[in-house]
């Protein structure tokens, strides 16, 4: 009888959830914004049809802003993807101090913008460090911000950004694949490209799938950097979709905001589309490789030096920028000016100067520490203002996303309803748009519940933002069937099952939820901009790029601050951070990053 109750017994209720949220916050006013789109303005509301559409295909800033993205995307992505797959190779063959190396990888991907924003200015200004280096080997310099250079810059930051939290995923590839292949490849004389041509690429292909649409995701949230460097209307070379449609969003056209957001949507959904053609046609066509038998085997390791040498430069590199801004903190305001300034005054008539120009003084060690900085900050009741409004912001969003995507992701994958695979799509579709295309159904709903020019504007439609549900989804799919058919057939209600058997096997799994929604929505910077009128509601992020001209020192020490909440909680959960990313093969096998 308790087993028969048990089958009656539906998951839908553990869905309904997450899934009304995502009705109510992404779908439904996305698809009621297309009215907006088919108007002429907002005050009129005369019917054009597609005219706003045609309008905006012809519009030359958004034609310059899709040029631009794409450009950014074809450039970055596959750069960070092949240094991201080296170094993954490269940590595979170190014997020890893989986990170290990965928990430092990361430290990029979780640190606010802008926490190292200022590390960015100090190198590509008219006076910083890469002018300074073009200048000392009588080089032409370079203004970077005004010129055809200036996308360059924002590539580099996103492979800083990203190459490490990608060399993670790829490195739990690798280690998935059987060792067994490789070793047959040896007998049979297959040489290192075949090896890796033939075996690494073929059972790393959903792995580099994925990557490769995180990589593409990620590409437009550089935007918090671009914005933070250059502003609203940067130089025409680094224009992106995301500035023309938040200077719609600040003008509230809304007509041309929802037709940009619905071109964008299709463009991203054609992308997404291909990627799933190109990944299955490109695994079909390995599977139906063979080993030819009759190469000799050319394979050689990389000596121990070079991968020792490349994975500390890496490490450097990962950290460079944060110790950058905490050893900035402890300087005093008179060697923070002399350093950084473009004017030459008496303190820094030594350094290198041209014309009437100080280049920057990068300092990694202050003078003469002190925490006047810090003092500035605690006296300025704004800061303490900014610092709570990002703490009422993100709180919410973890409980509410704790509660109910591990729900929703156990109902997704344990039901038997007929169309939740469609439903599922749904969240993966909304999970891969950019945030821009996402912003115009999160202001349509915020404004008609009157939430505009509140926290609650950010906190409600993130609570259901489709990422979790995702990726604990992902977990139950590795998850053994036979512990829950034991359970239901001793009478285990669903909810006990969910309780005592699911969820303390996807802790790990919460835990990089936790890692990842706290570092969006710590970070958040066009949310802000866009919903929240009264600059007394702006979190920290938003603060920090107020007062970087007008209070180094106070920036320096913001900054630090700012970075606190995020390595408390990095550090409490990284071993459970870890075997969360790792779990899989690696794990069931007693492997660990080590």
């Amino acid at each position: 009888m308790k087993i028969k109750h048990m089958k009656k017994d539906s998951l839908l209720p553990y869905i309904l959830p997450s899934l009304c949220g995502i009705l109510f916050f992404y779908g439904i006013p996305f698809i009621l914004s297309f009215y907006y789109a088919l108007l002429n303005n907002m005050g009129e509301k005369k019917f054009i049809g597609l005219k706003n559409f045609s309008d905006t295909l012809k519009n030359p800033m958004f034609q310059r802003g899709l040029t631009n993205q794409s450009i950014f995307i074809a450039i970055a992505v596959p750069l960070c993807f092949i240094l991201a797959l080296f170094f993954a190779l490269q940590v595979r063959k170190l014997k020890k101090g893989k986990k170290l190396i990965f928990l430092i990888s990361i430290i990029p991907f979780v640190i606010p913008s802008g926490t190292s924003i200022y590390f960015w200015k100090c190198i590509f200004d008219v006076n910083g460090f890469a002018n300074k280096i073009l200048y000392s080997l009588n080089i032409p310099m370079v203004n970077w911000y005004n010129s055809n250079w200036v996308m360059a810059i924002a590539v580099i930051i996103f492979i800083w950004k990203n190459v490490g939290v990608t060399s993670l995923i790829l490195y739990v590839g690798l280690n998935q694949i059987p060792k067994e292949y490789y070793e047959i490849a040896d007998i049979e004389g297959i040489n290192r490209f075949q090896r890796f041509y033939r075996i690494t690429l073929v059972y790393l292909t959903p792995i580099i799938f994925i990557s490769i649409l995180l990589l593409v995701v990620n590409s437009f949230k550089i935007f918090k950097e671009i914005y933070l460097l250059f502003g609203n209307y940067p130089d025409e070379n680094i224009y992106l979709l995301q500035h023309y449609m938040n200077n719609h969003f600040f003008r509230l056209n809304l007509q041309k905001l929802t037709t940009a957001s619905y071109l964008l949507f299709i463009i991203i959904g054609l992308f997404i589309s291909l990627m799933f053609l190109l990944q299955k046609r490109y695994s079909d066509t390995f599977n139906m490789l063979n080993f030819e038998g009759n190469h000799k085997n050319t394979y050689s390791k990389t000596s121990s030096y070079f991968t020792n040498s490349f994975t500390s430069i890496m490490v450097l590199l990962f950290l460079l920028p944060l110790i950058f801004t905490i050893s900035n903190s402890f300087m005093g305001d008179i060697e923070i000016v002399s350093r950084y300034t473009k004017e030459i005054i008496e303190y820094n008539t030594m350094d290198l100067t041209v014309g009437n120009m100080h280049f920057v003084n990068i300092g990694f060690f202050p003078n003469s520490a002190t925490i006047s900085g810090y003092l500035d900050v605690f006296n300025n009741p704004h800061y303490l203002k900014a610092y709570l409004n990002s703490i009422r912001i993100v709180v919410p969003i973890l409980i509410g996303q704790c509660i109910i995507s591990p729900l929703a992701a156990y109902g997704f994958e344990y039901s038997k309803w007929k169309y939740k695979e469609a439903l599922f799509f749904m969240y993966i579709l909304i999970m891969l748009m950019p945030l821009q295309v996402l912003l115009v159904p999160n202001y349509l709903v915020a404004d008609w519940l009157g939430l505009v020019d509140t926290h609650w504007a950010i906190i409600l439609p993130a609570i259901f933002n489709p990422i979790g549900v995702f990726i604990i989804r992902l977990q139950l799919k590795g998850f053994p069937k036979e512990c829950i058919e034991a359970a239901q057939n001793n009478g285990a209600s669903r909810f006990q099952v969910f309780k005592y058997i699911v969820l303390p096997n996807v802790k790990p799994t919460i835990v990089i939820l936790i890692v990842l929604i706290f570092t969006e929505y710590w970070n958040i910077i066009e949310q802000g901009l866009v919903l929240f009128k009264n600059p007394d509601l702006n979190p920290l992020s938003i603060y920090l790029s107020q007062i970087v001209n007008e209070n180094l020192g106070a920036f320096f020490a913001t900054s630090c601050l700012y970075l606190i909440p995020v390595f408390l909680i990095f550090l409490l959960i990284r071993n459970k951070f870890l075997i969360g990313i790792v779990s899989g093969n690696e794990i069931h096998k007693g492997k660990a990053l080590d």
